[in-house]
């Protein structure tokens, strides 16, 4: 394959913005898609981009890339996803994967048939404090897993205070947005850290006075596997922002936190609690980390750290979450 080192980024919002910056700083070339002009205006501001499209078609019809970025609402990702897999192009994919599960499996199957890269932007498994946490798991120093807790809480306005919370997509549950689509960071973590979930119990509701169509509020029940039961509360609603992961074993307890930035350890070793300390630096590193492991995964034959394949699977658990709510009842994960 011939590289050209240029990078399609498509969605000049925040987060594709992020991106834009990121990629600059590793591919030659730059481009981007959106429709919206003053985003546009702004990117190209500030970045250099050398060729802005109003279309993922007219931007691939035009010019050679190595890779696309899918920066989009959720409810555009498979489109196109469909149209880069198509081209024969490595793709990276923002999370979620998209409005469901379907049709991702074939996507995933063409990726592995044209030998293309396929990436899902779920970001905090880069977070050192994350890496840290896994690291520290997988050397068992709490034992195996009894329960664990997890809090994923902030005020939506506060997001983008520059702009109306109401016409930003996370608003909007027709274009993806809600508080278990976005923060299905959390559920994504307790895969990645605990490991894989037989069912999933949820309630999922707009419980405060915010002017939105999506949830804003999901409270899930998980049994796992191995045996242990997590609980996990999303919402868009709490005005002091909270965000951390309890983890009790049989011989400890480990608490991560992103609002502190730290790790708390507690094992019946120590007989008390340890504070490992990062900072919100390092927190915000997971996204240049993100991009130039991706960036390796191209030209230097790294493995992706998560795929289709593997985001699938945080995407059934999303949409068993939202059937459990609708029944009220335990679905089973396939």
């Amino acid at each position: 394959m011939k590289f050209t080192k240029s990078i399609l980024i498509c969605g000049a919002g925040s987060i594709g913005k992020r991106h834009t910056g990121n990629f600059s700083k590793l591919f030659a070339y730059v481009d981007i898609v959106d429709i919206n002009p003053d985003r546009v205006k702004e990117a190209t501001s500030k970045y250099k981009i050398r060729n802005h499209y109003l279309s993922v078609s007219e931007a691939l019809s035009g010019q050679k890339y190595d890779a696309v970025v899918i920066a989009t609402p959720p409810h555009v990702h498979k489109e196109i996803a469909i149209e880069v897999i198509k081209n024969k192009l490595n793709l990276f994919i923002e999370k979620p994967l998209g409005m469901d599960a379907d049709g991702w499996q074939n996507l995933h199957d063409n990726c592995q048939k044209h030998k293309l890269i396929s990436y899902v932007g779920y970001s905090h498994r880069f977070v050192p404090y994350t890496v840290k946490l896994k690291e520290l798991m997988q050397k068992k120093i709490i034992g195996d897993v009894v329960h664990a807790n997890m809090r994923w809480g902030s005020y939506l306005p506060d997001w983008h205070p520059w702009e109306d919370y109401r016409h930003f997509y996370m608003s909007k549950k027709e274009q993806g947005g809600g508080a278990l689509m976005d923060e299905s960071h959390g559920i994504d973590l307790v895969r990645y850290i605990i490991g894989e979930i037989d069912k999933v119990g949820a309630i999922i509701d707009n419980i405060s006075d915010l002017e939105m169509t999506s949830d804003d509020a999901a409270f899930l029940t998980f049994k796992m596997k191995n045996g242990s039961l997590i609980q996990i509360n999303f919402d868009l609603s709490s005005r002091a922002p909270r965000v951390n992961f309890e983890i009790v074993g049989k011989e400890g307890t480990i608490i991560w936190d992103r609002v502190e930035h730290n790790l708390k350890v507690f094992t019946i070793k120590t007989k008390k609690w340890e504070v490992i300390q990062f900072s919100k630096e390092d927190y915000l590193s997971m996204y240049t980390i993100q991009a130039k492991h991706f960036y390796d995964c191209i030209y230097g034959n790294h493995k992706p750290l998560i795929d289709i394949k593997d985001a699938i699977q945080t995407q059934k658990v999303i949409d068993a979450a939202f059937k459990s709510s609708k029944t009220e009842k335990l679905v089973k994960i396939d």
